[in-house]
């Protein structure tokens, strides 16, 4: 048993055997033999008790400096040390480390370097390498970096000496996300825009085919912009029609809603849309820059319409050619441009249709809504041919016929002169089989133009015209669509003009008319009326008659 100290009184209680202090001299010990018969040494309090304190916790243990009595080499070598914590002066220094290494990531973003998205791929590297660290160049591989080990997920321990490394795994993982976002902003990754209709299943029998034509006539396809006042009017497409190779300047069809500053929503006959010809016009270049060069108009008509601009630019494309003839059921395409100046496809079909009471005679239609940015572009068909121009939103264009006559005109006689008969009207063609059938027993007339409405005033409705009635034919030639009619007009304009007729004077032409109301027994019921029109260049309105009742 051990010896008790003579001043035990003032002894603390010892500390744990993993802590007591081993004996350093043989003087300091003593023993007694066991009743069992052997020795063992058994450690003395040390005589200077009094001044030891109480022993440290064990949670507490080793972080106490060792007293001067426990100070000799023998209990330094047996005593086990628990690692210290780093004082406030490293501390410091590694906030300082730290401070510099983000001063210096600064610097070299500035600089325009990109740092490496690598690290080190083995699971059991401590720290990400300093090679992942170092800057690449615009062309090095995109590599996604790794946690460092041990990572920071579920179960395990966060470790204040892996800091330096979660710190640069963040900043390496920032920098690949940004490096890849960029990276699907290429023209060659970006999928972004909305598909075209050539992904249709439809189309599969004829997209490569088509798909070369598209993108050849795609080459002279444009986007305008419109400004008045510095601020925005108006988005539209056109195509080039022509181009003059000694003055590199090309003459673009586009739509008069690149001008137009009010327009009804309502009806196209109204005639109050309003104009702004001194708009600043600009035309997006199709080269890699997307530059914008300053557009001249040369003409513009409000009833076709139609707008003839000016642009200095370099053919890069054959100029389509015009399809004269209509084939109703003909597949299509519309092209055109978007506000960001990609290209927009539309599919559709030459529709068995005509205009109705709120469109002009001039229409065809594609059945493909067309929105406001690619109204102008061309229609074309299979082949690249011409057929004519997207018009108003939604599905109406303007046939090649009507735009090959109103270039003719416009180099004549620099302006688009046209015929004001007073009536809207729809072919017999486009309607039920059965309702034909019906006209035919009723009336002995298959083909020719309905009379929906007569304009008020007009010469039309002081001869008699109604609602209802049937014109079979205009200057003795039979008439079976709008189309053909407004044709016909503008012949006849061409035809008084080249005689040596003006704008603004009068042209009598013979229409034959069909009174429904009057039956077919009455000799009144088919007629050939004279209707004395006016050539003019202006838009034409409609005015519908109106009563006022008076109590």
């Amino acid at each position: 048993t051990p010896v008790s100290d003579r001043s035990a009184e003032a002894q603390p209680e010892a500390a744990p055997t993993s802590q007591r202090a081993a004996p350093t001299t043989q003087d300091e010990v003593s023993g007694s033999r066991s009743r069992a018969g052997h020795r063992r040494r058994i450690p003395v309090s040390d005589r200077s008790a009094e001044a030891q304190p109480e022993a440290a916790p064990s949670s507490q243990r080793g972080k106490r400096k060792a007293s001067p009595e426990r100070s000799s080499a023998a209990s330094q070598r047996r005593r086990r040390k628990a690692p210290l914590e780093p004082s406030e002066d490293k501390r410091q220094k590694r906030t300082a480390k730290k401070r510099k290494r983000t001063d210096e990531k600064k610097a070299a973003s500035s600089k325009g370097e990109e740092a490496a998205a690598t690290t080190s791929a083995s699971p059991g590297a401590s720290h990400a390498s300093s090679s992942s660290e170092a800057s690449s160049a615009a062309s090095s591989p995109l590599r996604c970096p790794l946690p460092p080990a041990p990572a920071m997920g579920a179960g395990r321990n966060y470790d204040p000496a892996m800091e330096p490394a979660y710190e640069a795994y963040m900043d390496l993982s920032s920098k690949y996300h940004a490096k890849r976002k960029r990276q699907l902003q290429l023209v060659t990754l970006d999928r972004s825009k909305a598909s075209s209709c050539m992904v249709n299943e439809k189309l599969q029998s004829v997209r490569e085919s088509a798909t070369k034509t598209v993108l050849q006539v795609a080459k002279v396809v444009l986007g305008f912009s419109s400004y008045v006042d510095g601020k925005l009017m108006a988005r539209s497409s056109g195509f080039l029609i022509d181009w003059d190779e000694r003055s590199k300047a090309g003459t673009v069809l586009t739509s008069a809603r690149i001008i137009c500053s009010k327009y009804s929503a309502l009806s196209q006959w109204s005639g109050t849309d309003e104009y702004a010809p001194n708009a600043e016009i600009v035309a997006h270049l199709l080269d890699e820059d997307d530059a914008t060069v300053p557009a001249l108009l040369l003409h513009y008509d409000k009833h076709v319409n139609i707008a003839l601009i000016k642009v200095e630019i370099e053919l890069c494309a054959k100029i389509p050619s015009f399809s004269g003839d209509v084939i109703y059921g003909q597949e299509i395409f519309v092209l055109g441009r978007d506000e960001h100046q990609n290209l927009t496809i539309h599919h559709g079909r030459v529709q068995f249709m005509g205009p109705n009471k709120f469109q002009r005679h001039h229409y065809l239609f594609s059945g493909c809504v067309i929105n406001q940015p690619s109204i102008g572009g061309p229609v074309i068909d299979l082949n690249g041919q011409v057929w004519g121009m997207a018009n108003f939103p939604g599905t109406a264009f303007i046939p090649s016929s009507i735009i090959l006559k109103c270039l003719d005109m416009w180099k004549k006689y620099q302006c688009i002169p046209r015929m004001h008969i007073g009536m809207k009207l729809s072919p017999i063609k486009f309607l039920d089989p059965i309702h034909v059938e019906r006209i035919f027993r009723r009336c002995n007339v298959d083909s020719g133009l309905i009379v929906h409405e007569v304009s008020h005033g007009s010469v039309a409705d002081e001869l008699g015209v109604r609602p209802g009635d049937i014109i079979d034919s205009v200057n003795g030639e039979h008439i079976a669509t709008t189309i053909e009619l407004e044709n016909l007009l503008m012949r006849i304009c061409e035809s008084h003009l080249d005689e040596g007729g003006v704008i603004g004077s009068c042209v009598d032409i013979p229409v034959g008319i069909l009174h429904v109301r009057k039956g077919r027994k009455d000799p009144r019921h088919r007629s050939t009326l004279s209707l004395r029109l006016n050539v003019a260049e202006g838009v034409e309105a409609f005015t519908s008659g109106t009563l006022t009742v008076e109590v």
